[in-house]
């Protein structure tokens, strides 16, 4: 079921706001297209054209939108194509700092806010080391909070398949963090 939200845009688009319609939907849904982009390209530079790469083609290609899908996982499948794209021409680079106030919190001693990077840190580098679908697969399910339908149209496989990829990742991301939490001890 598509928000009013993206009603509002298709219906904008359709009548000849398309200038109009694409701020509203850069407005709605940029910030999300943008995590997505970051989390499975794990580099805020590619991240960013990415996500203009992918507004790009969000644009040219909505007039045909049939609406067999929501508006929003049509535009999350386009999204994860061009990322998947940019990891063709790449293949590997480095996960970029996320900003400080995404990891600590401000009343946090500095102790804590020493231990709580490296965690960080370490999640990081681990989602890091999944394989490319095991990782768009939990930023969408526990980063975007997609449910596994969505996350399964979004990334075109079937259900039981996100639901192994989920299965696998959450598995190498607890034994890569449990022998971190052993070297802290």
């Amino acid at each position: 079921m598509a928000t009013a939200a993206d009603h509002e845009i298709l219906d904008k688009f359709h009548s000849g706001e398309q200038d109009e319609a694409f701020r509203d939907l850069i407005e709605v849904h940029g910030k999300t297209v943008y995590n997505i982009a970051l989390f499975t390209l794990n580099d805020e530079v590619f991240a960013e054209d990415a996500t203009q790469d992918a507004f790009i083609k969000i644009y040219r290609h909505l007039g045909k939108f049939k609406g067999d899908a929501k508006l929003s996982t049509w535009m999350y499948r386009i999204v994860k194509n061009v990322c998947f794209d940019y990891l063709k021409k790449r293949r590997h680079s480095p996960l970029d700092e996320l900003s400080e106030h995404y990891l600590m919190s401000s009343d946090s001693s500095p102790e804590e806010e020493l231990l709580a990077g490296w965690q960080h840190q370490e999640l990081r580098d681990a989602v890091e080391r999944l394989p490319v679908k095991q990782r768009l697969a939990i930023t969408l399910y526990y980063f975007q909070d997609k449910s596994y339908e969505e996350v399964a149209a979004i990334m075109g496989q079937p259900l039981n398949t996100i639901k192994s990829h989920l299965h696998r990742a959450k598995s190498a991301l607890e034994k890569s963090l449990v022998r971190f939490e052993g070297s802290l001890a």
